[in-house]
């Protein structure tokens, strides 16, 4: 008993190189995987944006409640005195730059720095060693004292990577311009790599999910396909007895099943077919092969008295002529079944086609007492078709005719217009066919009659050859009977 995979074993053959299951999976995870990752480097990208506005608005705020205060200092009143008010400004200066780690300072008109937080303007030592020696380059004043700016630098005034806020003052003070200087990078990757630590946590949460929902959703959608394609490897060693499961529920999928198994079906018909073929043609051909050599051998060893020698030599010819009908049967059977087999159509009176060909069974028509009917309503019809094809269409339905009406018998033959389309017909009198029968009577090698009494000289190929010549003209054809009474071949083809 072929013991049951478990699940791990299961994912592993599931996952195996060049497997379906793999491919898909492998190629929906990469998607799932890649847009994550892109949900991601999008989402950091606007964090970071956002947290660009909100700082530059805080040091804008922060850089203008300076600039209002100090223009308020400007005005006279005896409130404060001078170096109170540098020590508020101071202190302001300072809070601000600790709370929120940037650089707040006051220049001149000519770039001076003269007020930070380590530094006032009174003082005579410059205590502030961060700014010793530190002018504004004129380009920046003069954008400051227009309109003021806000702007991230890259070049070595401020340092690179830095916010720069800069608010000009009253022209009443003394003072000229409030800047405010933060290191982006020191600020910015702390917060983006808190960001980025938060997101990938779920991020990898969710991206688990999603791989265990993909694996199942690839399985339900690969099964099927590998299933198949084992039948398919079935199919190509020649093995037509397995089948694909029909009963799923994608639409498509069952209608794929259902196409797999109707060709597993045809192809196993043509594998009979064949086999049914070759067995057929091995017999056909030994049958008056033994007999010619039988009665050669008869004659050339003395068994077969001189007396009779022409009997038995009419009959030898007799089985000659057996194999060449055989041989032609199947050199067209074979030129049908590759398609070299082509017709060219054109119009002319079937009618005078009928009498001639019905004249080339005149000696057995007259030996059976055979009388025909239908002759004298029978002219001027027209057929378009391919005229040598027709005419063995035609043989062959006499044929089969003569050779099954018995003595004393009739064979009735029509031919009219009708309907846009031309119809022939040939009409036996005799045993007739069974119901049965007539479902397989077009088919190559099937005879009606298996005991072989009636139709010892047939092979079985040309009433398949009739089917298939008519069919090639877009035409069809029929079989009628009545046991014990008649039998009538009918075909019609467009005018």
């Amino acid at each position: 008993m072929k013991r049951k995979k478990g699940m791990f074993a299961r994912i592993k053959d599931n996952l195996r190189k060049g497997s379906v299951f793999r491919k898909y999976f492998s190629s929906t995870a990469i998607v799932v995987f890649g847009c994550m990752v892109s949900l991601g480097i999008l989402m950091m990208i606007v964090t970071a944006g956002k947290w660009w506005d909100e700082k530059v608005e805080i040091l804008t705020d922060n850089t203008n409640e300076i600039a209002a205060l100090i223009n308020d200092f400007s005005k006279e009143d005896d409130q404060y005195s001078y170096e109170e008010k540098e020590m508020i400004l101071k202190i302001n200066l300072e809070v601000m730059s600790h709370a929120t780690n940037s650089d707040y300072f006051v220049t001149d008109s000519s770039g001076k720095i003269v007020m930070c937080e380590y530094n006032l303007p009174s003082s005579d030592v410059e205590t502030c060693n961060y700014h010793k020696g530190t002018i504004i380059p004129e380009k920046y004043m003069e954008r400051a004292k227009n309109n003021g700016f806000s702007d991230y630098t890259t070049d070595d005034v401020f340092g690179l990577g830095k916010f720069v806020v800069a608010i000009p003052l009253n022209k009443s003070t003394e003072y000229s311009v409030v800047f405010a200087v933060e290191d982006a990078i020191t600020g910015l990757f702390p917060y983006i790599l808190n960001i980025f630590q938060t997101f990938s946590i779920s991020i990898l949460a969710v991206i688990a999910i999603c791989f265990i929902v993909i694996y199942f959703f690839c399985r339900g959608i690969t099964t099927p396909i590998s299933e198949m394609q084992e039948v398919t490897a079935h199919f190509a060693k020649g093995e037509f007895e397995h089948r694909a499961c029909e009963e799923y529920s994608d639409e498509y999928l069952r209608s794929f099943a259902k196409a797999l198994n109707k060709m597993a079906d045809e192809l196993a018909a043509e594998e009979e077919s064949q086999r049914s073929f070759v067995a057929n043609v091995s017999h056909e051909l030994k049958t008056p092969m033994t007999s010619i050599s039988g009665f050669i051998d008869g004659i050339l060893d003395g068994t077969i008295p001189p007396e009779k020698e022409k009997e038995y030599l009419t009959r030898v010819s007799s089985e000659v002529k057996r194999l060449s009908r055989m041989v032609v049967s199947m050199l067209n059977l074979s030129k049908i079944e590759v398609g070299k087999l082509k017709i060219t159509p054109f119009k002319y009176d079937v009618s005078s086609q009928i009498f001639d060909t019905l004249l080339l069974f005149e000696k057995t028509i007259n030996e059976k007492n055979i009388q025909i009917r239908g002759l004298d309503r029978m002219s001027g019809v027209n057929i378009k078709a391919d005229r040598d094809l027709l005419k063995q269409v035609i043989f062959n339905l006499f044929d089969n005719a003569v050779k099954f009406t018995p003595e004393n018998g009739v064979i009735t033959v029509s031919a009219k217009i009708d309907d846009g389309k031309t119809k022939v017909s040939i009409k036996n009198s005799g045993k007739g066919i069974s119901e049965q029968e007539r479902q397989h009577i077009f088919e190559r090698f099937y005879k009606t009659d298996k005991s072989r009494s009636y139709d010892t000289k047939g092979v079985g190929l040309g009433l398949y050859i009739v089917k298939t010549i008519i069919n090639m003209h877009d035409g069809e054809i029929e079989v009628t009977s009545v046991p014990d009474e008649y039998t009538c071949f009918s075909f019609e083809i467009p005018y």
